[in-house]
Parts: C-alpha cells; sequence; structure tokens
C-alpha cells in the first residue's frame, strides 16, 4: 500500500507542475496573441505533458522521434518548472523591495527566461549524458588468492551497468563503452544489469552492437547478471520472455550468471543473482544464503546483483564484495535526491562505495541512459575497481 500511496503523490505532483506551467505558458502566448483560447491551448499542453505515458501505452515508442519528443518533456517541464519557481520568487522579491513595477511585463519576461533555462539544461543533459568517464576505486578484501592467481597480487575489475541498449543506446554508444573499458585494462569484464532496454527489436543494428560487445578484452572473461529490464517484450499484452537476450549475450561471448556460481580461476567465486523484480516475469530467486551453502568460504565471494537491495543479506551468506547498479544516481535532478534515501532505507547506497561489517559494495550510476537521453548531477560511467588481497 505504501507505492500505491507514493505513486499517488507522485502523480498529484505531477499535475501540480503541468498546472502551474501551462497556466504561466498561455499567458506568455496571450501576451503576444490576446484573442488565443484556452480551450485550445490546454489539450495540447496535457498531451504534451503526458506523452511519454501515451508513447508506452501505444506501443509507438519504437518511433525514434516520438520516443525521445515523449521522453524529454518529463525532465523539460520538471526543469520548467524550477526555473519558473526561481525567476517567480525573484520576481516577486524585487516588487517587495520596489525594484521593479507591477508590470504584467515582467511576468511574461520570467516564463521566457524560465523556458531558456529549461531548453538549456536539456541540451547540456543530452551533451553530458554521452561523455562517459571512469571512476575508480582502491578495494581491499580481507582474504588471500590461492590456486591460478595464487601468486596476483590484485585484481582489476571493470564493472559496467544500465547499457539499456535499444531504442536510444546503440552501437555508437556501445562502441565508446567498450573503448572505455579496454583501455583500462582489466582482468575481468561485470555487467551488472539492464544491459537491455526490455526490447530487441528496438536495436538499429543489432549484429553491429554484437561486433562491438565482443571486443571487449579480459583475461578471466566477460561475466553478466540480468537487471529488471533485461526481459523481452515483443508486442503489448505479450509475456515477456529471456530466450533472445540469453542468445544476444551468447553471441557476444558474454557468460550470464542467473542464481549460479562460477569459480574463476580456481580463485574467487563470482556469484551472479536473479533480479529482484524483472519487468514482466514472475519468478522466484534464490537467497544470497542458498547460492553460498556450499563454497569454500575461504575465497573471496563476489556477488553480482543488479538492484542494491540485499546488501546486508549477501554480507550475512560471506560476500566480500557486491557489484550493483539499477539506481543511475537518479539520472537527472532532483531524482538523485530520491534514489539516494530509498537505498539508503534498503541497508545500501545509491552511489559509490558501500562499507559493512565484513564486507564492501559499489554501486555505478551506469554507462548509459533510461528514457531520456540526459544526464545532470549525474555521470554516465565505467567503474575501475583495484582488489587487493592479504590477510590482517
Amino acid at each position: 500500500m505504501i507505492w500505491v500511496f507514493r505513486s499517488i503523490v507522485v502523480l498529484l505532483a505531477y499535475l501540480g507542475i503541468n498546472l502551474y506551467t501551462g497556466i504561466r505558458v498561455l499567458g506568455l502566448v496571450k501576451y503576444f496573441l490576446p484573442a488565443f483560447r484556452g480551450l485550445v491551448f490546454w489539450p495540447l499542453h496535457i498531451l504534451l505533458c503526458y506523452s511519454f505515458i501515451l508513447i508506452m501505452l501505444l506501443r509507438l515508442d519504437n518511433i525514434g522521434p516520438l520516443r525521445h519528443a515523449g521522453m524529454y518533456s518529463l525532465p523539460f517541464f520538471v526543469y520548467f518548472f524550477m526555473a519558473l519557481l526561481t525567476m517567480d520568487g525573484l520576481r516577486l522579491l524585487l516588487q517587495q523591495l520596489d525594484r521593479i513595477p507591477r508590470l504584467p511585463v515582467f511576468t511574461v519576461a520570467g516564463t521566457g527566461i524560465a523556458l531558456c533555462l529549461a531548453v538549456l539544461a536539456m541540451v547540456y543533459g543530452t551533451i553530458h549524458a554521452r561523455n562517459i568517464r571512469t571512476a575508480h576505486y582502491d578495494i581491499t578484501i580481507n582474504k588471500n588468492l590461492s590456486g591460478q592467481l595464487e601468486q596476483t597480487a590484485g585484481l582489476r575489475i571493470t564493472l559496467v551497468a544500465d547499457l539499456h541498449i535499444g531504442a536510444t543506446v546503440g552501437r555508437k554508444w556501445i562502441a565508446n563503452i567498450v573503448d572505455t573499458i579496454n583501455k583500462a585494462e582489466p582482468d575481468i569484464i561485470i555487467m551488472a544489469g539492464d544491459i537491455f532496454d526490455h526490447n530487441i527489436d528496438a536495436i538499429r543494428d543489432p549484429q553491429g552492437v554484437i561486433s562491438e560487445l565482443q571486443r571487449l578484452r579480459a583475461q578471466l572473461g566477460v561475466y553478466a547478471c540480468a537487471g529488471n529490464h533485461d526481459v523481452d517484450r515483443l508486442a503489448w499484452g505479450e509475456e515477456a520472455s529471456n530466450e533472445r537476450i540469453y542468445d544476444f549475450l551468447k553471441q557476444a561471448g558474454i557468460v550470464l550468471l542467473q542464481d549460479e556460481v562460477e569459480l574463476i580461476a580456481d580463485s574467487f567465486y563470482l556469484v551472479g543473482r536473479r533480479d529482484v523484480s524483472p519487468i514482466g516475469i514472475s519468478h522466484g530467486r534464490k537467497s544470497a544464503a542458498e547460492l553460498t551453502a556450499d563454497l569454500d568460504k575461504s575465497k573471496p565471494i563476489i556477488f553480482m546483483d543488479h538492484q542494491p537491495v540485499d546488501f546486508p543479506r549477501m554480507e550475512e551468506a560471506g560476500a566480500d564484495l557486491i557489484l550493483s547498479g539499477h539506481t543511475h544516481k537518479g539520472q537527472f535532478f532532483p531524482g538523485n535526491l530520491a534514489t539516494e534515501q530509498i537505498f539508503r532505507r534498503a541497508g545500501a547506497v545509491h552511489y559509490g562505495h558501500w562499507r559493512g561489517q565484513s564486507a564492501q559494495g559499489v554501486v555505478t550510476s551506469g554507462a548509459a541512459v533510461w528514457g531520456p537521453a540526459i544526464r545532470i548531477a549525474s555521470n554516465s560511467e565505467v567503474v575501475v575497481v583495484d582488489l587487493k588481497f592479504g590477510r590482517d
């Protein structure tokens, strides 16, 4: 019931934003076109504000221009609303101080400036989202390596998540990610879920994307776990499935672990978990304790789990390192304020380095985007984790 209440609050808040921005835009239009009628304006305004929902309901998200226009409408109106509040507050303050007269022209000017600021935010966010950064963490695990890597002093992991390959993210974006990963010269590559954006058919050049992923280079291989978007919905109303996604990853040379454990080089365990809430698919997943019950816990245990919602249980099960994504660090402000609170309550973090009593974790903001291809107050990133081993 809590999620229902929160959803209602969010919908009411967005409705308030739409009414506030609509009144101001209509005022701006009528200032220059006094005969313009609200009966014409309001249906168009509401259609634009909720276009991202309509496009998904009508299954028009495969039409690139429509999808992009719809997805951009949400952050645009959020930033337009924030800019309007700022301009209105400044105008009222200056009027109270008798710095400017109480004339409609100042309201119109504030609306125009707010529109320009919102457009600039969209332009900045679009450019910034495509600029892939590298984040770096030095982590020490209080265990020794054995097996084939016994003489190895450390292990370099590259972590990526949330590629969301589909209508927005295609071959060019993936090529940039692959180049960034290979530049780090990792020993092993981890993909922590949401590799796809739930519709294989939306990928414009699937073989080209596969060829880019095949360029990934790591001595110990490329491994992945699935995320909540890693399901394939062929058409509206059809049940989601995984088969084409699994085949795609196999062709790309990526090993998918779904509630499975792989002993890497007889030296450490890599545990890949099923996602806690895959879209359109109902199945359970093994507990962390079930996955580690028969493992040699003197060896390092590394978990891949897309959503950072189960860190304390994985720590109890013997995890030494947990690698996650999913949060996008909110992707664009003020979303990061919400994700910070949500995942803190889950006992983890929404971004960065998590420290438990005996385990550590890293949550990445993701290498690409979901929905609107913008990032503000977050980065598209590839994470490099340099692991060191040794008992105190």
